[in-house]
């Protein structure tokens, strides 16, 4: 190899070196706005990296505050954005899990908007579940994956009743294992536990509102938690503070409103994401 090409090579590996140190450096960073609570600017942080982990990073962050933080009115702009972000992570690297679980919950959170027949017909729970099922297959043990699953099951089970069981094949059974085996693989994550007591109170079958409230009752605030913490742990409390009335006019209002399904006939319209492309193969 003569010298000129050689310079050529040295100089293209230390600028390849450069980028991924400072896109490192920018993910660091927008992880660390991201634990401080300002979740739309660690998104903006992610989102230039214009890596499949930042992307990913970003929708997380887009959809932490839509269902945590942002106002009603807001919520769908902040869904439709994560969603974008998911579909170009996976767009970068198709194998990356985190873009699929991103892109499901994306899509789980624009069908609790937009009714059952939108998002029927639009195809969110067939679409979902695919990208699921494409992260259970490479990483069966991943805790996110199960929890989601299980997320899907009861989520289905509780808002279609039988036809929406018949039609997408959700199981209340299925989606308590799974919920399980989350909690096997990550017993302290405030994120999961929520999710799961939140799932089993909607359902509004008594043994499962119980077991909503042991998995509230035992759980405990870190001793320096980050914001998405603190916020979850104060969803908690609501939800089980609501249970402990039994009245069920009270539970149903709570879980309503931290699911975000009240504000259905509020949202804005939504934009179509187009092209579709983030379906796994």
């Amino acid at each position: 190899m003569r010298l000129s090409s050689r310079v050529l090579v040295s100089v293209g590996l230390w600028l390849m070196a450069v980028a991924t140190a400072t896109a490192s450096t920018d993910l660091a960073t927008a992880r660390a706005i991201f634990a401080s609570g300002d979740f739309p600017r660690a998104a903006e942080e992610a989102r230039s990296t214009k890596s499949a982990e930042g992307l990913a990073l970003a929708a997380r962050a887009g959809l932490v505050h839509a269902d945590l933080v942002a106002t009603p009115q807001d919520r769908l702009k902040f869904i439709e954005q994560a969603e974008e972000d998911a579909r170009a992570a996976i767009a970068i690297a198709p194998d990356f899990a985190e873009g699929h679980l991103q892109l499901a919950v994306a899509l789980g959170f624009k069908a609790r908007m937009e009714g059952r027949l939108t998002a029927h017909a639009e195809g969110y729970a067939d679409e979902a579940r695919a990208h699921l099922e494409y992260v259970a297959v490479r990483e069966p043990d991943n805790p996110w994956m199960h929890a989601l699953l299980g997320g899907w099951h009861l989520e289905i089970s509780e808002v279609g009743g039988f036809l929406g069981r018949a039609i997408y094949g959700a199981k209340v059974e299925e989606g308590i294992e799974a919920y399980d085996q989350a909690l096997i693989l990550k017993p302290d994550d405030l994120v999961i536990v929520y999710q799961c007591a939140l799932q089993l109170a909607a359902l509004g079958d008594e043994p499962l509102r119980s077991r909503a409230m042991t998995l509230l009752q035992r759980a405990r605030l870190p001793e320096n938690p980050d914001a998405l913490e603190t916020l979850t742990f104060e969803r908690m409390r609501i939800l089980k503070d609501a249970l402990a009335t039994d009245n069920d006019t009270m539970i149903e209002q709570v879980v309503r409103a931290q699911k975000g399904d009240a504000f259905t006939a509020s949202a804005p319209t939504r934009h179509q994401i187009r092209p579709p492309i983030g379906s796994p193969k």
